[in-house]
């Protein structure tokens, strides 16, 4: 009974049916930890004994698994070891995000082929000496649709209505397949690489403003590059989650955000059903005056995005 009690206490963070995952605590990080828990200690003990992935078995199946590990996972009703901190909502929700992403299919470009991205922006009309951005300010609209070809040799885009293609300057973060099929598959190594990245403000803001614009601007990027990104914003201090947020047009959205230099909100904006990467927000939460004399007041929308498509073709012009 003391261990049936065990296996109730480990399992109580849990989500039974976390948002966005039909596999009940099987899908749910707390779940998965108190699973790796208990069938650990059992397998240092006699008897039968049982890194897992999101989706194991469904819920009742892992119930039945943590049952019945609990059997031989103490000997005195009490843990090895402390029990696992919960993970926290924001970890939860990347760590499903990361799930989705590995679930989706791709194909990579062929050599030759180039990688499309097109993108509905807002931006603000950055204030000059003695101007204001305030809350209800008109943001100028653009669409933004750029063409990248897979080995980074090139880039296309439309100037003055006419398609232009030039060679590409090796941007940070990258938007070639070719170097981004190269990029790090685990968290660790992302956030690393990001860390080592010389993004704009430093710190921890300019990680996860490298690791947002690395979701923005490739169009297919691998989906294990994808999950590693996710999971790499689950490790940063700061960054925080809203489920119940909308987009720039006024959808449903799952807000990604962090607070940069203490007075931007930056928001990646993702699916809240399938996790995809919907577009970015950044938004004033304080007052803040620019070096060349301006001012955002707190409210003011600085930019939002939407991505409207992405894909492979098989040439500049095209469309997916």
């Amino acid at each position: 009974m003391n261990d049936l009690h065990e296996v109730r206490r480990v399992m109580a963070p849990a989500d039974p049916c976390p948002p966005g995952a039909f596999d009940g605590a099987a899908h749910d990080p707390a779940g998965r930890a108190a699973y790796e828990r208990i069938t650990a200690s059992a397998a240092r003990r006699p008897g039968p004994s049982r890194r897992t992935t999101f989706r194991l078995v469904a819920a009742g199946g892992v119930a039945g698994a943590l049952i019945a590990g609990a059997v031989v996972a103490t000997s005195d009703g009490k843990p090895h070891h402390p029990a696992p901190a919960a993970p926290t909502e924001t970890q939860q929700v990347l760590n499903v995000a990361a799930t989705f992403a590995l679930k989706q299919p791709f194909t990579a470009p062929r050599p030759g082929q180039w990688v499309y991205t097109e993108t509905r922006y807002w931006r603000s009309h950055m204030p000059g000496k003695g101007t204001v951005v305030k809350p209800g300010s008109p943001l100028r609209k653009t669409v933004d649709r750029i063409w990248v070809r897979e080995d980074g040799s090139r880039m296309a885009s439309y100037e003055h209505g006419r398609l232009v293609t030039s060679s590409t300057g090796g941007a940070i973060p990258p938007t070639d397949y070719a170097t981004v099929s190269k990029l790090p598959t685990d968290p660790d190594g992302m956030l690393a690489w990001a860390r080592r990245q010389p993004a704009p403000g430093g710190g921890n803001g300019g990680v996860f403003s490298l690791l947002g614009s690395l979701l923005l601007n490739n169009g297919a990027l691998p989906p294990a590059q994808t999950a590693a990104a996710y999971r790499a914003m689950a490790k940063i201090p700061g960054v925080n989650v809203d489920r119940a947020s909308k987009d720039g047009a006024g959808r449903k959205a799952v807000s990604v955000s962090f607070l940069i230099e203490g007075w931007a909100k930056e928001e990646i904006l993702l699916d809240p059903s399938t996790y995809a990467y919907k577009g970015h927000r950044t938004t004033v939460v304080e007052d803040h005056a620019m070096p060349d004399g301006g001012r955002f007041l707190k409210g003011a929308v600085e930019s939002y995005s939407v991505r409207l498509a992405a894909g492979v073709v098989d040439r500049p012009g095209q469309r997916p």
